[in-house]
């Protein structure tokens, strides 16, 4: 049918009863048209590249394939929910890793069928550093804005229950040239499965600025936009067997993909950070969190994150410590504005536990950079 759902003859008996299957663990851009001739396909851009992929293993394999699951009773919807494998060459191949470390489907983590998980985030990380299909940045041709700079964080775990805040998860798009603004209008959001929102034709990053997408329901303006989701996009982190995780992708109306950040970084996770800012926590009484920069040069905090579970503190942009500086993040009850090296992390009520608690500064992508501990607890 397309590049992650096959019909299967289950039996092997050439009856007429065919089975849809969809490959466990990634997804393709979606196709329109859809025929057993090539010529005749549609779609999104990289769609049909992506069906004519998985088409070229299956004749290979002369149409044979070998299914998997965890779990027998796994579906999608209606459709089986299997991993395949073809015989090439007189060994199994599973097409999931051949279409995800080619770049030609994305990592869609999966928290029932997860014994893929793990590798194929690492596979989707190589064709992303390569600049293979999807991660070529101009492969659909040449989109607005050819070769602006920009960076996207995903805040994927909201400060506290993530069910009872949408917008506690958002997406921040900054602009990284200095002089030119960058229009998105057009452009659209997704994230692993197949939510999207398309942003307003006003939609606009000022130079050096930023905007930020929200999961949840509110009023657009020029700054923040709403998906109008009732429920949190993006999955959690686990550091589990499950090794589950998520991504947000940002697409230009050509269709290429412009910006993203996949989590967790399970490969080549190097951070300039890591060895040059240390953190404390006062636990007793009003409580509050250090970072120091004990390094040589200036950090900036806002591709980080303070954690300590349930809980989570995001940085605002500009959040730069220079070397020997240290910055105070309050926990404070109430609305007090920011300041260069003070910040306030509204909540409600104190958070750190007394007998022992860890707090940990994270990069969005799940790198630890350092921790901090007391009592009964260790990092």
């Amino acid at each position: 049918a397309d590049a992650d759902t096959v019909y299967v003859d289950l039996d092997g008996d050439r009856s007429r009863k065919r089975y849809s299957v969809r490959i466990t663990g990634i997804n393709a851009m979606e196709q329109t048209t859809y025929s057993s001739r090539a010529s005749a396909r549609r779609g999104e851009c990289h769609a049909v590249e992506a069906t004519a992929r998985l088409d070229q293993l299956l004749k290979a394999a002369r149409y044979k394939v070998r299914l998997y699951a965890q779990d027998p009773a796994s579906r999608s919807r209606r459709r089986l929910r299997r991993s395949i494998a073809v015989r090439v060459n007189h060994r199994w191949t599973d097409v999931g890793r051949v279409l995800l470390g080619e770049g030609h489907a994305i990592w869609l983590p999966n928290s029932r069928e997860y014994a893929w998980n793990r590798d194929y985030s690492i596979l989707q990380l190589r064709a992303q550093r390569a600049g293979l299909n999807l991660w070529d940045a101009d492969a659909c041709g040449i989109g607005p804005s050819e070769g602006a700079q920009v960076r996207l964080l995903v805040n994927w775990d909201a400060d506290g229950d993530d069910n009872l805040d949408p917008n506690g998860e958002w997406v921040r798009i900054t602009n990284l040239d200095p002089v030119n603004p960058l229009p998105l209008g057009g452009w659209w959001l997704r994230d692993s499965a197949l939510r999207r929102i398309v942003l307003p034709d006003y939609a606009t990053v000022p130079p050096g600025g930023h905007i930020t997408i929200y999961d949840g329901i509110g009023d657009d303006n020029e700054s923040e936009f709403y998906w109008g989701l009732n429920q949190p996009a993006f999955e959690n982190v686990t550091r589990d067997e499950r090794a589950m995780g998520d991504g947000a992708y940002l697409f230009d109306p050509e269709g290429d993909l412009r910006a993203s950040q996949t989590y967790p970084c399970r490969e080549g996770c190097a951070d300039p950070a890591s060895g040059n800012l240390a953190i404390g926590a006062k636990y007793r009484g009003r409580e509050s969190i250090q970072i120091s920069n004990t390094g040589a040069t200036p950090l900036d905090l806002e591709p980080y994150r303070l954690v300590s579970k349930p809980y989570s503190y995001a940085f605002a942009p500009g959040s730069v410590v220079q070397p020997g500086e240290t910055m105070r993040v309050r926990l404070y009850e109430g609305e007090e504005e920011d300041q260069p090296l003070t910040r306030y992390w509204a909540t409600n009520g104190p958070i750190l536990n007394n007998g022992g608690d860890v707090v940990q500064l994270r990069r969005f992508d799940d790198v630890l950079i350092t921790c901090t501990s007391w009592g009964s607890r260790s990092c």
